[in-house]
């Protein structure tokens, strides 16, 4: 009775199958990772984007006198540090042009915020880049830059425009929050920042995109 021999693989050709399967893992998740990574750039643009529009609109409506009172926004105070329970509530008094109590310029900057807030019936744009962080878009009180825990990739600054930015001369002064005039900066922070950003590196090279517009 003749035997049939079987002929498995040997070592080396398993090794081979082996380191195969591995690169090609590799280069999936390499690939994977930096498709993710395109995605939440694009998501994080175009909430960026999204802002800018609708900024300029409810600007042009209410500083042309189409309307003295938004439909849309609602008067709030910015914030300084933004957590989980950060633009909640927007309340139900609209942001009023000229209105010395609901038409300043801090709060039409958290009028914004808070209308792209997570709150009920807020637009719930999130930081794609940070999970944790529930607002992409936030509101700094006072005239500076705000802390460096906002400048994190994938947020949404409202801040005024500051001295010797975007060509204004060094001696340019923002105006105060209960002013209701200004010029308001509307910041895409492009990378993660361990330290409180100057404004000179603010700029396309490292990721941020910032438009101005006028509270007048």
């Amino acid at each position: 009775m003749n035997k049939k021999l079987e002929k498995g693989f040997s070592l080396v050709e398993l090794l081979v199958v082996v380191a195969i399967i591995g690169v090609l893992a590799g280069v999936g998740i390499v690939g994977y990772q930096s498709y993710t990574e395109s995605a939440k750039e694009k998501v994080a643009e175009a909430n960026f984007n999204s802002v800018v529009r609708f900024f300029e609109t409810e600007m042009t409506l209410l500083n042309n006198g189409v309307q003295d009172a938004s439909g849309a926004l609602f008067a709030i105070d910015g914030v300084a540090t933004v957590t989980s329970s950060t633009y909640s509530s927007c309340g139900s008094t609209a942001f009023t042009r000229g209105n010395s109590t609901n038409g300043t310029v801090l709060k039409l900057k958290g009028a914004v915020a808070c209308h792209f807030g997570t709150q009920d019936g807020g637009l719930k744009f999130k930081n794609p880049f940070k999970s944790s962080q529930t607002n992409a878009v936030v509101a700094v009180v006072g005239t500076g830059n705000g802390a460096v825990g906002l400048y994190q990739k994938g947020t949404i600054i409202i801040r005024q425009q500051q001295a010797g930015e975007n060509g204004n001369a060094s001696t340019y002064t923002p105006s105060a929050d209960t002013a209701t005039a200004g010029r308001l900066a509307v910041v895409y922070v492009g990378k993660n920042e361990t330290a409180a950003p100057a404004l000179s590196a603010q700029t396309t090279a490292n990721g941020y995109i910032t438009k101005y517009i006028n509270l007048d």
